[in-house]
């Protein structure tokens, strides 16, 4: 007989607690839901916001998104960005006969491949919501692609074929940790 008297002391409570305060309850059970409002103050927050304008604020999944599903949703649009860019390598580097240039693309496309595991983690670490590890995870995958980019920078200095590439993968960077630093208690 002690045990049902022991099970409702401890349900009571709670239930209590529920009739009481609906409205935290609520936001317990139901997660914010990233508005039109939330995007734009995102994109007014990156560097460049036209960009981000182009990529998040019009993408269809962002609507019904929480903040935590805008966090994946801008992961995924990295990954999706990173691999085009690995498959545009290998492309690029079968077209180029130049020593250096095909050595500086063959470190291009295992900067890629690192990038791309990188996020990959990020992806599964914020899917798991260790926000910290993904803000760690996209910076060390950030910097791979930033040394792609400057491996064209030394002697002898030349344009990048995937500058565009490059720049577009740290913007989506930029917009991931922008959505992380809003997830984050302060």
């Amino acid at each position: 007989m002690a045990y049902p008297l022991c099970f409702i002391s401890l349900i009571l409570p709670l239930l209590v607690i529920c009739a009481c305060c609906p409205s935290h309850t609520a936001a317990i059970r139901f997660e914010t839901k990233a508005d039109a409002a939330l995007v734009q103050s995102i994109c007014k927050e990156s560097l460049d916001p036209d960009f981000c304008n182009r990529t998040l604020a019009v993408d269809p999944r962002v609507a019904a998104a929480s903040m935590d599903g805008l966090a994946l949703l801008s992961i995924s649009l990295t990954i999706d960005q990173l691999q085009t860019t690995s498959d545009n390598i290998a492309s690029i580097l079968g077209q180029t006969s130049d020593p250096v240039g095909r050595q500086r693309l063959i470190v291009c496309g295992t900067d890629y491949k690192d990038a791309l595991g990188q996020f990959l983690r990020a992806f599964s670490s914020s899917d798991t919501r260790a926000y910290w590890d993904v803000i760690d995870r996209v910076r060390d995958g950030t910097n791979k692609v930033i040394d792609c980019e400057n491996i064209y920078k030394r002697d002898p200095i030349s344009v990048s074929p995937i500058t565009a590439d490059n720049h577009n993968v740290i913007k989506l960077s930029e917009l991931t940790l922008i959505i992380v630093d809003k997830i984050l208690p302060h």
